[in-house]
């Protein structure tokens, strides 16, 4: 533009992208605890430059026993984390966007209906990237030159996005969080199931289904032997991570559809070893289910909870006699199915990861600090930085978690928490979870567990 061990984990992972896709800091470093993150949230912004501490495996041992039954993870489509939390409190955010000719400028204010997409192709981040100054957005070809205007520098405020910074505010948020490779939604949403996205680079070349349903399409990876181009079909012959799962362990898939499809449209759809098995296919529903599931007390362990249709906060789509609606509509359906899980028994042991897809072309000034692929001159990853909001009972309180993380993390802290007994990597040495940050150290399991936080929908402009 997706018996029972000591513990299981449910995820809610909020990523923003749909088939069709799919923030200058100041100078003074924040000061960071032991744990690699900052303390209590400021009551005033303080944007900083920080280097951000590595920190993967950085949590307690692996025989720990952790408090955690359940892991949700929520993905949403599309924005950068300058663009949703750039003047949060105490974050590495901004207040302006730098151009090639080193020039600043104040960022303006992004609207709730974004009228029109911005290009987020590899091609485009790799111009917005600019080996590493982040400030290529006004180059030709680039996220900036797709749209003719100042849409891609915007940024949201409180007030526009007021939920989401309430979770981040009792809960913990990740400001060095980035999306696994630079590129658009479908290796965005891949990444966060598989911690790899085969080295696709682009989007399937036709639609709906984007996997293994849509004949006769094709993708863009990049060879990693050869660093060339190549297209194959869009269906992956990879480990994902229901397959590092331990027995007892379960999941499932909540997902969206477009009115048009005929089924949830999820990237588990581009893992053969899904889609061609249907028992395991059978666990990809509507997300209406994840409602209807807690209220039955049937959740299982690790769960995805995509949306990506109408409510998916996607800028504007162009589709005739369709299309989404906005930022706040979007902030209100995630919402309502977290206060589904607050005012339940799920609560006291659960972890949500709120995330996003992919940047969505929008600005970022922090450049990823790691780059891999076959090109060091134009890495395949990391991508840029993605808002992460880690909600639970045991999540640090109004904490600002600092170290570098992504999207293998999420696969990487599943792991950890089931003690799976393989990663990701030990299957595909293209998974990329065995190296990723744990996101343990977002959690204090011997702290009084945090309250549920209700939350009201809003009234949407």
């Amino acid at each position: 533009m997706l018996s029972l061990r000591s513990l299981s984990v449910v995820f809610v992972l909020v990523a923003f992208a749909v088939p069709l896709a799919c923030g200058s800091s100041a100078d003074t470093p924040a000061s960071t605890d032991p744990d690699g993150g900052t303390g209590p949230v400021p009551t005033t912004p303080m944007p900083t430059t920080t280097t951000p501490t590595p920190g993967p495996d950085s949590g307690p041992p692996p025989d720990v026993t952790y408090p955690i039954k359940h892991v949700i993870v929520v993905v949403k489509e599309n924005h950068t984390f300058d663009n949703y939390f750039g003047s949060f409190p105490g974050a590495e955010g901004t207040s302006t966007y730098k151009t090639s000719d080193g020039m600043t400028h104040p960022v303006p204010h992004a609207t709730d209906k974004v009228p029109h997409d911005t290009s987020h192709a590899h091609s485009a981040g790799l111009v917005d990237y600019n080996n590493g100054k982040m400030d290529g957005w006004d180059l030709p070809g680039s996220s900036a030159a797709s749209t003719g205007d100042l849409q891609p520098y915007g940024q949201y405020q409180e007030t526009d996005i007021p939920n989401y910074w309430q979770y981040a505010k009792h809960y913990t948020l990740a400001d060095h969080f980035h999306s696994e490779m630079i590129g658009p939604s479908f290796p965005g949403h891949l990444e966060v199931l598989a911690a790899q996205a085969g080295w696709a680079i682009g989007n399937p070349s036709s639609l709906p289904y984007w996997g293994c349903d849509q004949n006769n399409a094709t993708i863009t990876i990049l060879d990693q032997a050869t660093c060339k181009e190549k297209s194959v079909a869009p269906c992956f012959d990879i480990p994902s991570i229901p397959d590092i799962l331990p027995s007892g362990v379960d999941w499932k898939f909540y997902g969206t559809q477009f009115p048009v499809f005929n089924e949830v449209w999820s990237m588990f759809d581009g893992v053969k070893s899904i889609r061609q098995d249907g028992a395991k296919w059978a666990k990809v529903v509507q997300y209406d289910q994840f409602d209807a599931d807690i209220a039955a007390k049937t959740l299982p362990e690790v769960t995805f909870l995509v949306n990506q249709d109408a409510d998916s906060e996607h800028p504007a789509l162009g589709i005739g006699g369709f299309d989404v609606g906005g930022v706040c509509s979007g902030e209100n359906w995630t919402v309502r199915h977290l206060n589904k899980v607050m005012t339940s028994d799920y609560w006291k042991d659960t972890v949500i990861l709120f995330t996003m897809d992919d940047f969505g072309g929008w600005y970022d000034h922090v450049p990823p600090p790691r780059q891999y692929g076959c090109d060091p001159k134009a890495p395949y990853g990391l991508g840029f930085r993605l808002p992460l909001i880690i909600i639970s009972p045991y999540a640090k309180p109004g904490f600002i978690f600092k170290e570098t993380a992504e999207h293998a993390s999420i696969a990487r802290f599943i792991e950890k928490i089931f003690h799976s007994t393989k990663t990701l990597h030990d299957l595909d040495p293209a998974a990329q979870d065995a190296q990723a940050n744990d996101l343990l150290n977002a959690f204090d399991f011997k702290q009084t567990p945090l309250l549920p936080l209700v939350l009201t929908e809003r009234t949407c402009p």
